[in-house]
This record gives structure tokens, C-alpha cells and sequence, in this order.
């Protein structure tokens, strides 16, 4: 059976993932450690974006570099990056949560101007992404942001988090500006992912009575 990742590195701060198929070959890098040289490239701007968006959030670099093929679908980049992205995350929070212990869970209450957002995460190995929009937040409604469409931000949502094991719960509060909205997004999912990664020696891997063999409720190690 082809293999979905090629995992090239993997360290206690560092991990460089890669996802190649006949649309789209992505490489991610991803550091616990301030990094520079470590961007988005993704060839959608607004997409580059929110990645350096989250980074922030997540206080992690982020790099990665797309390369399509002869047909480029915005939806299908966003979703394999966020695959990817959450793939190679997912080894940096084990190698923790083994080691050290980490919080497991986090929330985040994040504004840009006019928009407010809220991320609530539950890493438990449980693949789940419930995404509202307030009726006070017509920006998320808006079918475009800049140069990508707003369905393929959910789907990025959706596709980190089948490649990250945990739930998502994220809530657009308020905002009319759609690029507002999306940015406050993104920094919340950080800000919350920064939480589930802070360190709790009380939930350790080897006292966490939810943590199997293979990881907390996830047999798709990779």
C-alpha cells in the first residue's frame, strides 16, 4: 500500500512532512523554535496568510512549499495542506505528551477590529470540525475572501483536523470585514492549539487512562 506521508525528519522541535499525489505534492516544516526562514508558499496569497496567521497564534514557524499539477483547485490545496499541517503537528504533540505531558485542551477568544472569533479544541483523537456563523457575522457568509473562496477555508479547517486527532469547535462571533473574520479565525485555532501543547506533567501519556498504545484513540500513526 503507497504510503500518504513521507515523514523526512521528526524531532522534539522540529518536523518536515510531505504529502504527494497526482494533484498536489506539499511539504510542510514545522518548529517549536523561532525560524524565519520557514513561510508559506502555498501560490493562493490569502491562504499564505492565515497560515502565517496561525503560526502566530500557535507561536510555531510554519513553512510550506505546493506544487500543483496541470489542474489547480483552490478547495483541493487548502484541504491537503490542512492535512498535512495537522499530520506533522501531530508528531511534535506526542513526542510531548509522551515526554512531558501537555494540556490536551484549549480555547481562545481571538478579535481583528470588528470580528471576534472563538476556538475551543479537544485533542483526544477524536476527528471532529463543527464550524457556526452568527447572524452578526455576515463576513462569514461572504462566499469570497480575496483571492479564495471561504468553503475551502472550512475545508482546511475540516482537513487539519482529520490530520491532527482532536476536535474542533469554532464559532465566527462577529465581523462584516470577511478577510477580519478569517484572520481572527486562524489566530484562535493557534491561540487554542498553543494551549492543548502547553505543558501538564498531570496528564502525561503514562498516567492518561484514554491513552492507547498507538496514540490517544489514533491507529494512523505515521
Amino acid at each position: 500500500m503507497a504510503k500518504l506521508f513521507t515523514l523526512h525528519r521528526a524531532t522534539t522541535d522540529y518536523v518536515k512532512i510531505q504529502k504527494s499525489t497526482f494533484e498536489l505534492d506539499i511539504t510542510v516544516e514545522i518548529s517549536s523554535v523561532l525560524n524565519k526562514n520557514l513561510k508559506p508558499s502555498t501560490s493562493i496569497n490569502f491562504l499564505d496568510h492565515c497560515i502565517e496567521s496561525l503560526s502566530w497564534g500557535l507561536c510555531m514557524s510554519i513553512g510550506c512549499d505546493v506544487q500543483t499539477g496541470k489542474w489547480r483547485s483552490t478547495h483541493t490545496i487548502a484541504e491537503d495542506l490542512g492535512i498535512t499541517i495537522g499530520a506533522g503537528l501531530k508528531h511534535l504533540f506526542y513526542e510531548k505528551l509522551e515526554k512531558a505531558g501537555i494540556n490536551l485542551i484549549g480555547h481562545s477568544y481571538c478579535c481583528l477590529d470588528e470580528a471576534l472569533a472563538r476556538a475551543v479544541v479537544s485533542f483526544e483523537g477524536r476527528r471532529n470540525t463543527f464550524i457556526t456563523v452568527s447572524d452578526a457575522c455576515p463576513g462569514g457568509k461572504n462566499e469570497l475572501v480575496e483571492d479564495l473562496l471561504s468553503a475551502d477555508l472550512v475545508a482546511f479547517m475540516e482537513g487539519f483536523f482529520q490530520g491532527f486527532p482532536a476536535t474542533l469547535h469554532l464559532d465566527l462571533l462577529k465581523g462584516k470585514d470577511p478577510h477580519h473574520v478569517w484572520e481572527s479565525s486562524f489566530t484562535a485555532l493557534g491561540e487554542s492549539l498553543r494551549m492543548v501543547y502547553a505543558e501538564n506533567v498531570w496528564r502525561i501519556a503514562k498516567n492518561n487512562p484514554y491513552y492507547a498504545e498507538e496514540g490517544i484513540a489514533d491507529a494512523s500513526l505515521t
